[in-house]
Order: structure tokens, then C-alpha cells, then sequence
């Protein structure tokens, strides 16, 4: 419909066209880094053009969150856009064994064994989907061994490329943890 800009405008928003994708939506979490797990949305340009880059609105549940800058995203690239912090997943990163010592009596060895707990609790009122990103140490050296365990097993490993970066993907009810 026609618009009549008037001088002093600025914050004028027009809407030129609209796109609709179906956004993956999940809890992310860092413990190593953060105590805070983060609403993530990856979607993919399903469309045949561009969307070209600019300023974006980011609305969660119809509320306005805040707004964030996005590069050009070509037909069939996939994009994650972050919504904020939920305040009501709590992430806790524990070391409660760490001991590192020499062996040996002809030949010495040095052996370092630590452990890591990972606890996510949802005391909110709605299931999320939750990924838990970590990180445990990787050989460079022919002669370095180490040996990773992790219980239960990572959804995957070498996150995007990068040695030693797992990854757990799981649904947390409301009030429950993991």
C-alpha cells in the first residue's frame, strides 16, 4: 500500500517482502565458557535469491529480543542465529578428579587423568532441546597416547571440523536433569 515518508522518518520500516523458513530451535550450551545456556535457531535459505545483508529483527514467541546483523546467506547455505539466554536452564561444569604424576623406575612416563562432569537442570516449565558442546584434549604427537571416555557417548565428534570438540544432543523435560 502507499506510504507517505515524511521528514524526521528515520525509523520508518517498510516491509518489502516476507519469507518463511522452518528454523531448527534448540538450547545450546558451553560449560566450559559459560554457565548459560543460549536459544539457538538454524535455518536454511530455501529460497532461489539471496537475502541480502542488513540489520535483522529477532522476535521470539512474538517478542522483540533484540536484533543482530546477518551477512548475506545464499539459496541452500544453513544459518544459526542466536535469541538470547535461557534463564531457566542451569549448566554446571565440575572437575572433581585431576591428578597428574611421573611412572616408572628404569623409564619414567608422565600420565595426567582428569574428569568432568556435565549437569544441565531445566527449571523452567517448557522441554527444550539441548546441545552441550565440550572439549577434552587431542594427540599431535606420535608418542603422546590419550584415552577419552565419555558416558553416555557423544551425539558427535570433531564438531565441525575441529579434533577433540563433542557434542551431546538430548530433550530435557520441564524440571528434570541430566
Amino acid at each position: 500500500e502507499a506510504v507517505t515518508i515524511a521528514t524526521g522518518a528515520e525509523n520508518l520500516r517498510l516491509a518489502l517482502d516476507s519469507l518463511d523458513f522452518e528454523p531448527v530451535v534448540e538450547a545450546v550450551a558451553v560449560p566450559r565458557l559459560d554457565k548459560t545456556a543460549f536459544v539457538s535457531a538454524s535455518f536454511t535459505n530455501a529460497s532461489d535469491e539471496p537475502l541480502l545483508p542488513g540489520q535483522a529483527m529477532l522476535f521470539r514467541e512474538g517478542v522483540l529480543v533484540g536484533s543482530t546483523w546477518l551477512d548475506v546467506i545464499a539459496p541452500g547455505v544453513e544459518t544459526d542465529v542466536g535469541f538470547g539466554a535461557i534463564e531457566t536452564l542451569r549448566v554446571k561444569r565440575e572437575m572433581p578428579k585431576r591428578a597428574g604424576g611421573e611412572t616408572g623406575v628404569f623409564t619414567s612416563s608422565n600420565q595426567q587423568t582428569e574428569s568432568a562432569v556435565i549437569t544441565v537442570e531445566n527449571t523452567g516449565t517448557e522441554a527444550w532441546p539441548v546441545r552441550i558442546i565440550d572439549q577434552v584434549p587431542y594427540s599431535e604427537q606420535d608418542d603422546l597416547e590419550i584415552e577419552v571416555s565419555a558416558s553416555p557417548e557423544p551425539t558427535e565428534t570433531d564438531v565441525e571440523g575441529q579434533r577433540g570438540i563433542l557434542a551431546w544432543e538430548f530433550d530435557l523435560a520441564a524440571g528434570a536433569k541430566e
